[in-house]
């Protein structure tokens, strides 16, 4: 599939004339590369039943390349998932469980995406979040350098004030202003507490600033005669849930009708898998379904949601206005799931669908199978290996994914079986999930008492622990040799990478 891939991207080549000849980009016979992470994006997508979600640039970019239905995060935390798909393997490989350590420090072998592009004669580049900050095993030819000089929830109460005491346009404003915005600017960005936070609109957040870095490399051909490789990172949804007001405006609180979760939900699920991330929300506790709250938090959540799809949709545009699109392969992906309420848990960290699952998108100029889907279980340590095989690329040897190409080239594949293997940890607890097709089977520690089995089939929702089932014996007893053999396979470090 990969040469037929590249002779089309020729062919779209030859073919592609812009009106100003002096504009022309500057184009490779090799593929440029846009490689799109979304911070804490779940399945609230249409493509996904969720209809009510406005994100018609992801739908688009779907029907345009070739999405993941079953993709999995291998830590659904930024750090530990960031680290693993960024060099292809798993946590017990890179060694990172948490946000606090670097791969380049645990792990001086590896070899990340970016570092391996641009030591195959790509301009590399940086806008947003992908990698961990300073967690880089190389230095970017460029990087987003404009900067946010207030957080998110000053902006806020920025617009809040105004609507109350009217512009800030006289010495007494200014210092009631200024004495109230000293209470937040040290407000922790990464939200110890969660907040909907509407902003005027026109004012430009972090997810604008790459968009304008963005349109500014393209514009100025600054990767000149090389072909690129971009990773964008959307800061949004991650809390704060800031967007401009004008898509808070698409979520009337009245329209959002949250699931309502089962009153024995947890009845046979081991409390070890609870994740106290909803003690940050207002008016919200484990085991009440909290509507009136949690529609706001949606509410919030979605227009985060819209408010990064448009500015997807402004990316495509430039893509194509500059005449690259035909020569651009687009990766879009989240880094791992967000629970909005479902099992009354509120954010990531849990081995349920909801926090560990991706939708993944891989959109390759010419591909004959663009606007399919994949059912098949897949992973993000796959991403990797799928784009470098696609470029021509060898591999590092630190690399533990395996390549999707087989998928883009055929959606139905049957030979390509693999289960897709999800951590998380409660204190001094490891919980390890391992995903099939079907089945998910899941492990805190070391004990087998404090496990967890689902029949996606009967049960999508996963209410249901079946590991007591005896009518799931023989289930229980082949998902659980399927554990112990991928754990066991992804916790090697061959001896000449340590």
């Amino acid at each position: 599939m990969k040469t037929y891939i590249l002779l089309i991207l020729a062919l779209s080549l030859s073919l592609v004339t812009t009106a100003d000849e002096k504009k022309k980009p500057k184009k490779s016979k090799r593929p440029n590369v846009l490689f799109i992470s979304v911070d804490d994006l779940n399945m609230h997508l249409p493509s996904f039943g969720y209809n009510n979600v406005k994100a018609p640039n992801i739908e688009s970019l779907k029907d345009q390349g070739v999405l993941f239905r079953q993709a999995y995060c291998q830590y659904p935390v930024c750090g530990p998932s960031r680290a693993s798909f960024l060099t292809s393997m798993y946590p017990a490989q890179t060694k990172i469980f948490t946000n606090g350590p670097h791969v380049t420090d645990t792990r001086p072998d590896a070899v990340s995406i970016g570092k391996l592009f641009q030591d195959n004669g790509y301009w590399v580049a940086n806008a947003g979040k992908v990698y961990h900050p300073r967690s880089e095993d190389f230095t970017w030819d460029a990087q987003r350098t404009k900067k946010m000089k207030e957080n998110d929830l000053v902006l806020h109460l920025k617009d809040e004030f105004e609507k109350e005491y009217g512009a800030i346009d006289t010495p007494e404003k200014k210092k009631a202003w200024e004495v109230l915005k000293k209470q937040y600017e040290d407000d922790d960005r990464q939200g110890k507490k969660a907040l909907p936070l509407p902003i005027k609109n026109g004012v430009p957040l972090e997810d604008d600033l790459n968009a304008e870095a963005f349109n500014q490399w393209m514009d100025d051909q600054t990767y000149g005669d090389q072909p690129f490789f971009i990773a964008y990172g959307f800061h949004k949804p991650h809390v704060q849930y800031t967007a401009p007001q004008r898509f808070f405006d698409l979520y009337p609180l009245e329209e959002i009708q949250p699931e309502k979760v089962p009153l024995d939900d947890w009845n046979t699920k081991p409390l070890i898998a609870n994740w106290k991330r909803y003690e940050a929300f207002e008016d919200i506790y484990f085991g009440l379904s909290s509507m009136d709250a949690r529609k706001r938090y949606m509410q919030g959540y979605y227009a985060c949601i819209s408010y990064i799809d448009d500015i997807l949709g402004q990316l495509v545009t430039t893509l194509k206005e500059k005449g690259l699109w035909e020569n651009t392969i687009i990766v879009f992906f989240s880094d791992h799931g967000y629970h909005m309420g479902n099992h009354f848990l509120y954010g990531k960290v849990s081995l349920y669908e909801e926090s560990a699952k991706s939708p993944l998108i891989i959109r390759v100029p010419g591909n004959m199978n663009n606007g399919t889907e994949v059912m098949t279980t897949v992973e993000l340590v796959d991403v990797y290996p799928t784009i470098t095989e696609l470029i021509g690329l060898e591999n590092p040897s630190s690399v533990k994914g395996t390549s999707l190409v087989p998928l883009l080239q055929d959606p139905k594949n049957k030979a390509f079986q693999k289960p897709a293997l999800t951590y998380a940890k409660r204190g001094d607890f490891l919980g390890k999930s391992v995903r099939t097709d079907r089945y998910r089977y899941t492990q805190w520690g070391d004990d087998p008492t404090q496990s967890e089995l689902y029949d996606y089939e009967v049960d999508p929702k996963e209410y249901k622990n079946k590991v007591n089932d005896p009518e799931y014996a023989e289930v229980l007893k082949e998902m659980r040799a399927i554990f112990h053999q991928k754990v066991s396979e992804t916790s090697v470090i061959d001896a000449k990478m340590k």
